[in-house]
């Protein structure tokens, strides 16, 4: 949908819909997920939330998404976020993906000025994702693959790594594998800390 037939956004568009934001963009992101029209896979902070337990979430407060048409999916999700307020209330925008030659297209919210969904393009592979409820989401294994490759690259910037970390460690402790990891590698201190970042800290800072 052009930009210009959209109805600006109001004030009292604003305070309608702030407390319901996260609610709308979630069951948009899964009508979206379950399409059988659609490719999509959720991964990162999402997908790990959905896996693991409740002691063990962070929060995270976009959904990351490998798409076959990530540009066209962006697309769509704005246009039905707008027609789901009745106002302009979501924009696209298209970014490098750091460290590649892709492309990273966001849905972003004029309410939190942050991305409420990243879309790129799918791994052209297979085995990387499961499907629970209809939807497709990252597997932990691939998951950690993805984690200890970013750690390992000296071209990562340094938050980067360090929320890689966290999300590492979240999955090695489900799997019962944090005290191992301790004792071989000498990167963790306590039940869930890693140098001085735990996630109750994380989670307060982000």
């Amino acid at each position: 949908m052009p930009e210009q037939r959209k109805r600006p956004m109001t004030f009292s568009d604003r305070m309608q819909w702030q407390l319901q934001h996260d609610a709308l963009v979630k069951s948009k992101v899964m009508k979206q997920a379950k399409s059988n029209k659609t490719f999509l896979v959720i991964h990162g902070g999402k997908s790990l939330n959905k896996q693991l337990p409740q002691h063990l979430h962070r929060r995270s407060n976009d959904y990351d998404m490998w798409a076959k048409k990530p540009q066209e999916r962006m697309d769509k999700m704005e246009d039905s976020l707008d027609k789901a307020v009745g106002a302009d209330m979501f924009y696209e925008e298209s970014i490098p993906m750091a460290g590649s030659n892709k492309r990273v297209y966001r849905v972003m919210s004029r309410i939190t000025n942050d991305a409420v969904v990243d879309y790129i393009n799918a791994p052209n592979k297979k085995g990387y994702y499961k499907i629970m409820g209809g939807v497709k989401w990252e597997t932990l294994d691939h998951a950690k693959k993805i984690y200890r490759k970013i750690l390992n690259d000296p071209t990562t910037g340094k938050e980067r790594k360090r929320k890689s970390q966290v999300d590492l460690n979240r999955i090695l402790q489900f799997e019962g594998k944090l005290k191992q990891a301790n004792k071989h590698q000498g990167l963790f201190q306590g039940k869930f800390h890693f140098k001085s970042t735990n996630l109750k800290s994380y989670n307060r800072r982000y």
